[in-house]
């Protein structure tokens, strides 16, 4: 390890700043359609090509590519540049699951923007508003449209009871569902269960009815618009999930909503929590496992939004009468995947 001096210590500042910029090249490329346009042309284009294609301001265009080049994003042959291997699927493809730049978006439209207000947040303790709109509500589930893949190949080929209860058939409740992306994927899958989301955006439930309505799944999937502490549901549910929900929740709701929960499920009814794992111990802050939830955790204090160490979701999910709380890592501990049974 290099000995920490200021030489080392600028250098580690200095690669934050590239890092600022680069951020925002790679958002400024999505939003011109640059990747998708060289995503389509495994060749590459020239610049005077590319901005042709795209009706873009050729020297301005020739500086971003060259930036880009500088980033190792983009590779060049013969004047024609291309995006480097495995970029066309996490910057070129939006279909990919691989797909980051919905995340770029989120960083640098919602959060980035919302950063100047926090000073004043700081001072006062308060709220940023703006996380509550249908344009941040939109932008904040882009980066989980895939969420479902979770559930599909990494937890349910661990978890075989769970997969066989929703092939038999059960009824699964969706806390926090967004726009109802994960119930609709599990519903093509699973046919002869049967899905309830709940979730307190109108953005959310709407685009969750559309795509149930467009998809022919309304004898199966229908969503609420409600939080989960307003929920009246008794003893009507074999599953109950929350995904990245947890976290989401207002301190002053959460055991609320725990405790809903508890009540919508049957006896012996389980609850399914997939949430970022968060360090209790400082030194643990330093540890690359809970780099997402650092992150997050920075990034959505200032709408209210509070992450739980494992010992505090236990004793969250005790208090609400849940037994038998067990925790499997995913995606590398990019994730925990937490059971308990009623």
């Amino acid at each position: 390890m290099e000995e920490i001096s200021g030489k080392t210590q600028m250098a580690k500042i200095r690669s934050f700043e590239k890092g600022f910029v680069a951020i925002h090249l790679i958002n400024i490329g999505a939003e011109l359609g640059i990747f998708e346009a060289l995503n389509k042309e495994k060749d590459g284009l020239t610049v005077s090509d590319l901005a042709v294609k795209l009706n873009l301001h050729e020297p301005y265009l020739k500086i971003w590519c060259q930036t880009a080049y500088h980033y190792e994003i983009l590779d060049a042959d013969k004047g024609r540049f291309k995006l480097q291997p495995f970029l066309d699927e996490i910057l070129g493809d939006k279909t990919h699951f691989r797909n980051y730049l919905a995340n770029i978006s989120l960083d640098v439209k919602l959060i980035g923007e919302g950063f100047p207000m926090a000073i004043e947040l700081f001072q006062t303790g308060g709220y940023a508003e703006g996380y509550n709109s249908p344009e941040a509500s939109k932008r904040a589930y882009e980066p989980t449209k895939n969420i479902y893949m979770a559930f599909l190949y990494m937890i349910l080929p661990k978890a075989e009871h769970l997969r066989q209860s929703l092939e038999q058939g059960i009824r699964f409740l969706d806390i926090g569902c967004g726009n109802g992306n994960l119930i609709i994927q599990l519903a093509q899958v699973f046919r002869n269960s049967t899905f309830v989301g709940v979730n307190p955006d109108v953005y959310g439930i709407e685009s969750a009815r559309s795509t149930i309505s467009q998809l022919g799944l309304g004898n199966r999937v229908t969503v609420e618009q409600m939080g989960g502490e307003a929920m009246s549901y008794k003893d009507e549910f074999d599953m109950a999930s929350m995904v990245v929900t947890l976290h989401e929740i207002r301190p002053p709701l959460r055991e609320e909503v725990v405790k809903k929960a508890y009540h919508a499920l049957k006896k012996d009814g389980r609850l399914l929590i997939l949430d970022f794992p968060y360090p209790s111990k400082l030194e643990d802050f330093r540890n690359p496992i809970f780099d997402f939830a650092i992150i997050d955790q920075f990034c959505e204090c200032f709408g209210g939004f509070i992450h739980l160490n494992n010992e505090q979701q236990n004793e969250v999910i005790l208090n609400a009468g849940f037994t038998n709380i067990q925790r499997m890592p995913i995606g590398k501990g990019m994730f925990d995947f937490i059971t308990a049974m009623k």
